[in-house]
């Protein structure tokens, strides 16, 4: 009888350490990747794009980071409570500020898809468990990493592209102001200003 509970236990204890160690894989990658407020990869496209959904400039970099700008603070505010607009992004070792742009930095190997075309109307297919269920399961699942597909637009609401990844995980980085990063299959996607929705891949198929 202790055997059998003995056993049991074995698998339990099993499961969890596998458990967490696929849970915490994704975290732990993408903390480790937003410090000091580095775009961390290996090399990055920068898109641009204005209200409309028009991409007005692209560029490329390896060693970007992004910080907003402390040369516009009033010497009577508090640094800790400063909140700014002005962005100073700094490629290669030089300078580029700006504000209100709507800008998407792609690490090499991430492809957008321009020309995605989706339906107005998605049945969404019944199943699923108590909503306090799903919520926990789809929260475990994010952690680990899941299929996923994110649909991008302007600020007005027109559309700009898509990603996909079999792996997606996403964070608001505290020290990267405005901006989204997602990691997708293992490379880094920032989103600065701009509408996006990031759904269950198969909803969509």
């Amino acid at each position: 009888m202790n055997k059998k509970r003995n056993f049991k236990r074995y698998i339990f204890l099993g499961a969890l350490i596998l458990t967490l160690s696929l849970t915490g894989c994704a975290q732990i990658r993408d903390k480790i990747a937003a410090t000091k407020g580095e775009l961390v990869g290996n090399h990055f496209k920068i898109s641009i794009f204005d209200h409309y959904g028009s991409k007005t400039l692209d560029m490329d970099g390896k060693k970007i980071s992004v910080a907003v700008l402390k040369e516009n603070r009033d010497s009577s505010e508090d640094e800790a409570s400063y909140d700014s607009s002005v962005l100073e992004i700094t490629i290669n070792g030089r300078q580029m500020i700006q504000v209100g742009n709507t800008m998407i930095f792609a690490e090499d190997g991430l492809d957008m898809i321009e020309d995605f075309q989706m339906d107005s109307e998605i049945q969404v297919d019944s199943g699923g468990f108590l909503t306090p269920v799903d919520r926990y399961i789809n929260d475990i699942k994010n952690k680990i990493g899941k299929e996923k597909t994110v649909i991008l637009s302007s600020p007005k609401g027109i559309p700009i592209g898509v990603f996909q990844g079999k792996k997606v995980y996403a964070t608001v980085p505290k020290n990267l102001p405005k901006m989204t990063r997602l990691n997708i299959d293992g490379k880094s996607l920032y989103i600065h200003r701009a509408n996006y929705m990031i759904l269950d891949t198969d909803i969509i198929n």
